[in-house]
């Protein structure tokens, strides 16, 4: 499934699509980009966890814009996410009354672990960010 495809249909379930006019007003201000590459894994890095549902989100003035919601690879890896953050001379020269640095909120879905929800990531201008996540496996009582 393409990954626009997806952000709509995930955007309709969990949150409002960014590509909205309020939104575009974000776009404007952060004038950077910066990649985030999220990594999961369970016992202590030891094994990846592929097909696990990696949600990127954003709260901008009170609202939650769903940005991207990707499925992981053989490796547990969802990758390849551009996302607007503040333009890099901006980080360099920092004054007061300037724009926070870009935020953005990770979920993570597996029927077989304990999701995650609401994991803050800071994304600068220019520099990709790897997110590794280890997750906990689901205990199921046997009966």
């Amino acid at each position: 499934m393409l990954r626009d495809e997806m952000n709509s249909a995930a955007g309709e379930a969990r949150g409002v699509s960014p590509y909205k006019p309020e939104y575009d007003e974000y776009v404007r201000l952060y004038t950077g980009r910066g990649t985030l590459k999220v990594q999961l894994s369970v016992a202590r890095g030891a094994y990846p966890i592929r097909n696990a549902e990696v949600d990127v989100a954003q709260i901008y003035n009170g609202v939650r814009y769903l940005l991207y919601s990707d499925v992981t690879d053989i490796s547990g890896i969802a990758d390849n996410m551009a996302l607007p953050a503040r333009d890099l001379s901006a980080s360099l020269n920092f004054e007061e009354g300037q724009l926070p640095e870009a935020e953005y909120i990770v979920s993570i879905y597996h029927p077989d672990f304990e999701p995650v929800n609401e994991c803050r990531v800071v994304i600068h201008d220019k520099s990709s960010t790897i997110l590794p996540i280890s997750l906990i496996p689901v205990t199921r009582e046997a009966g």
